[in-house]
């Protein structure tokens, strides 16, 4: 059942009870004659009579018929409601229901008042500009309409006057300042609801952008693949954002990407520029107050592009030909030409040599591509103007070249890089007569003899035919690429030289081609052997002599070849011998095996393929003592170390005075030709800023290891000898380390070779070695590894420690002995508590049972490394730096043993490095070590 009917029925009992059951009366819910609905909110009419009839509703006095709608009729039961959804201003007004049954009618009304709740419909911020009128505006709607009062934030009034002007829903701000930013409350109230509410309105006083500078550009003259930053830079309040557009030639402008602008900073990069990004640029600086914008061109540097050369592949001699080189860039640029080979020698006519010719430029504005063009005229070319000419364009920015080939046809001459017209001939020997000729295109060449009655008259010369004992001419052989033709004509001079002289004199070369041809006179001359040579000294030895020898050569071609020299004393031939000369140069060689202090004579001849010359006699005087001489390393260049070198030499000449010491020299280095083959190797470069250097004064030994040097490296080695003399002259080799150690070394220990594993053989060689880095010609450090004593002979201490460790192993052994017969608890006590070391120490043994930490030990006492067997009590051996070996049993005398070096003790045998190490050093598993102070 209705709601509304039940409710309805109550409120109109008491009526009805006392009420004319007659009467028609018509009712509306609710029962007001004024309803008030808020905007936008639903309201229901319902209209009802008693007794039921039929009823209508209408709105000022139009009848509402629709049942659909926001405005409709609804029937339930014997009410009629109208129904209004989403109430609107413009529904407020008379409602009246109409009710009718039979011929009696009633109707009631209902005036419906619609309420706008009070809403600002203006932005809570807002701005204004700079020295203008400011409107603040505060738009209120609402019904009942409000009132709006204008406040300060502190809350006081604000006053109507020449500053502020009020009006409805409007502040006016008079000629803006900084300081009329602020916050001004519009203050909204209505009376009849008592609806009250603060409008704050945050007002900003904005100065437009203004661009003081036209667009700047870092670098100002980019060039082509630079980055370019283009800043624009704008005063205003708040800060502008920027935008950049970019000029194009088919599209007008356009908006420059912006992935490539920084809009806060108003920054644009363009990362490798291109001749396409040489354009106009335009800057908007932008805030809510404004714009402003301002443009600026880029002009980007662009290299040089050379356009168009031409070639002249065909010019005739004496004729016209032009070369042009046209260039574009930014700036324009200059064009150079120059000829890649050098012309000929020879005299030219000025008016032949090429004019420069510079063709139209461009005065093109920035940011435009500039031509231009230049041109070589030859205005009469010659054979020498034919070649390659480069065209080189250039600006600041950079250069390009490119080539023109300019190609003569000329008759046949000469004037080529073969200059030889006088060749020298001899009896027994075939000279060879070459002439080369020029010319374009190819030329054949002939040869003749002048008529000695008409020698200047071509038209008689004769043609060398079978009459003269000749062989050619040969065939021409050609360089298309030059067009150079030669030719040889070979002449058979016979050993009698009476009936050859005629084959000596004038011959002529002839070149003809389709243009023309040319003559060449050639002359073959007779030869004498070689003058007399010059000899001087280059050095004197007690056993031997150096000479050089020059000889100043008489005829092109015919040099020395070789060099007779006969060594005579007091008129007594000793010997000769022949020396081969070096071409172009003097030639040095030592006379040997002579006799100190002796002088003798030495006859020198130069011999050439004429003949032997005259002799040249000098006479030496050999002195007595001398310092040595260079002498020989014998080592190979592959060394078997990978970390040292064993340089060995044979014993040099002495000079007659005992060699003291050698001194070896040495420092890494990079060679010129990286090959295997060491006759090939050369120093390129060195590596160490110093040489390092050894000096030994072992003089019976020639060999010394050179330790600490890198794997696989190369590295020059110079060994000197001295005597009290002097030194003499250093023999050079380039060795290479190897890329692994084939053997392990020590310094002054040998290996044992005869398969006996219980021997271990120390040898010592006496004498010392000095190790230091200096440089050339610097003093050689003192420093010094002294020799140690006697290693044939045991030391009254060795033999007090061999005794002493004799006793001690007695006594152990009585102590063991006695424990296990008399208590024999006690030692299976001991057993037990040790059960679990007799693992580990088992453990640490090797697989026959020895222990490895006895078998090698290194003893450091009195500055000197001692290895020492005692097993073997006939040794008392020392470790030294340069080993000779000698057999076990010899005993070499013992000599003073200067102060020693202290070298480092190291924990392993094979691990043990000395100034020198040379050998290998074995210890097998029985060596025991020694006590401490077994050398004492």
């Amino acid at each position: 059942m209705d709601f509304h009917y039940i409710f309805l029925s109550v409120l109109l009992l008491p009526i009805c009870i006392g009420q004319d059951p007659t009467d028609f009366k018509v009712q509306i819910m609710p029962v007001v004659s004024v309803l008030n609905a808020n905007l936008n909110e639903g309201k229901g009419l319902t209209c009802s009579s008693v007794p039921p009839g039929d009823l209508e509703w209408f709105f000022q006095d139009a009848k509402i018929t629709s049942t659909t709608g926001r405005v409709k009729i609804e029937t339930s039961g014997n009410f009629l409601r109208l129904r209004i959804g989403d109430v609107q201003e413009t529904d407020a007004g008379v409602y009246k229901c109409r009710g009718s049954k039979g011929d009696k009618s009633d109707e009631r009304t209902i005036n419906l008042e619609v309420s706008i709740p009070v809403k600002v419909l203006s932005k809570p911020d807002q701005f204004g500009i700079i020295d203008q009128d400011g409107a603040v505006e505060c738009d209120v709607v609402g019904k009942p309409v409000p009132t709006l009062t204008w406040k300060f934030l502190n809350g006081s009034d604000i006053p109507n006057s020449d500053k502020y002007v009020i009006s409805p829903n409007r502040l006016t701000i008079k000629k803006l300042t900084i300081e009329d930013a602020q916050t001004y409350n519009c203050y909204v109230y209505v009376l009849s609801t008592g609806h009250l509410e603060d409008f704050l309105i945050n007002y900003e006083v904005v100065k437009p952008p203004v661009i003081s500078l036209l667009p700047t550009f870092d670098p100002p003259n980019p060039k082509v693949g630079d980055t370019v930053v283009i800043k624009c830079l704008a005063d205003g309040r708040p800060n502008p954002e920027y935008t950049f557009f970019k000029s194009d030639r088919d599209k007008g402008e356009v908006p420059v990407s912006e992935d490539k602008v920084n809009k806060a900073n108003g920054i644009l990069t363009l990362t490798d520029v291109q001749r396409e990004d040489e354009a106009t640029y335009r800057c908007v600086a932008s805030n809510k107050g404004g714009s402003d914008t301002k443009s600026n061109t880029l002009d980007v540097l662009i290299p040089p592009v050379i356009t168009d050369i031409n070639d002249v592949p065909n010019a005739f001699e004496n004729t016209e030909a032009k070369l042009k080189c046209v260039a574009e860039g930014d700036p324009m640029p200059d064009i150079e030409w120059k000829k890649l080979e050098p012309l000929s020698t020879g005299s030219q006519a000025k008016d032949i040599q090429p004019q420069e010719i510079k063709g139209d430029m461009d005065n093109l504005p920035n940011a435009i591509i500039k031509t231009q063009s230049k041109t070589l005229l030859f205005s009469k070319v010659v054979p020498e103007n034919a070649g390659t000419y480069q065209c080189t364009a250039f600006n600041s920015v950079g250069s390009v070249s490119k080539t023109a080939k300019l190609g003569v046809q000329y008759k046949p001459h000469f004037n080529t890089d073969f200059k030889q017209t006088e060749f020298w001939g001899w009896g027994g020997h075939r000279a060879n007569l070459t002439c080369q000729a020029s010319a374009n295109n190819k030329a054949e060449l002939s040869w003749f003899r002048p008529d000695s009655e008409f020698p200047d008259d071509r038209s008689k010369d004769k043609p060398i035919t079978s009459i003269y004992p000749f062989e050619g001419p040969l065939p021409n052989t050609v360089n298309s690429d030059s067009y150079l033709t030669s030719s040889s004509l070979l002449v058979n001079i016979a050993n009698n030289d009476a009936t050859n002289d005629y084959l000596y004199g004038d011959y002529l070369c002839k070149a003809t081609n389709s243009l023309g041809d040319n003559v060449l006179k050639i002359q073959l001359r007779k030869a004498s052997p070689p003058n007399q040579p010059i000899v001087k000294i280059v050095d004197t030895f007690s056993t031997s002599v150096k000479l050089g020898v020059t000889t100043v050569e008489q005829q092109a071609g015919v040099e020395v070849t070789e060099y007779h020299y006969a060594l005579k004393q007091n008129g007594q031939a000793q010997s000769e011998d022949v020396v081969k000369a070096n071409s172009g140069g003097e030639t040095q060689f030592s006379v040997t095996n002579l006799q100190p202090g002796t002088s003798y004579t030495i006859d020198v001849q130069a011999k050439s393929p004429v003949g032997l010359g005259s002799a040249k006699s000098i006479i030496v005087k050999t002195p007595d003592v001398s310092r040595p001489e260079k002498l020989t390393i014998e080592s190979p260049p592959l060394g078997e170390s990978s970390n040292s070198y064993t340089v060995r030499w044979a014993t040099p000449v002495d000079g007659g005075s005992v060699i003291t010491k050698y001194i070896i020299k040495y420092r890494k280095c990079e060679i010129t030709e990286m090959t295997t083959d060491p006759k090939k190797w050369t120093v390129k470069q060195y590596l160490a800023n110093e040489n390092s250097v050894i000096e030994s004064t072992q003089s019976s030994t020639q060999e010394v290891t050179i330790p600490n040097l890198d794997s696989d490296s190369y590295y020059d080695i110079r060994v000197t000898a001295v005597n009290d003399k002097g030194e003499s002259d250093p023999e050079s080799k380039i060795i290479k380390t190897s890329s692994q150690t084939k053997m392990s070394s020590g310094a002054g220990i040998v290996e044992d070779q005869d398969g006996d594993d219980n021997k271990t053989e120390i040898v010592d060689v006496g004498g010392s070695v000095n190790i230091s880095n200096v440089t050339d010609g610097e003093t050689l450090s003192e420093t010094s590894v002294d020799k140690p004593a006697d290693s044939a002979s045991l030391s009254s201490g060795a033999i007090v420690g061999i005794i002493i460790g004799l006793i001690v192993i007695i006594a152990v052994v009585a102590i063991v002995v006695f424990l296990v017969l008399k208590k024999p608890g006690l030692v299976q006590g001991l057993r037990g508590r040790l059960g679990g070391k007799a693992g580990e120490e088992e453990r640490g043994k090797k697989e026959d049972g020895k222990d490895p930490a006895e078998e090698e030990k290194l003893i450091k006492k009195d500055d000197t490394v001692k290895v020492e067997n005692e097993l073997e009590e006939s040794k008392n051996d020392v470790i030294v730096e340069h080993p000779e070996e000698f057999e076990p049993d010899s005993k070499p005398e013992q000599p003073d043993a200067p102060p020693a070096q202290k070298p480092a003790a190291l924990e392993k045998p094979e691990e043990l490095k000395t100034p020198t190490a040379t050998t290998e050093i074995k210890i097998t598993p029985e060596t025991p070590e020694k006590p401490e102070n077994a050398a004492a």
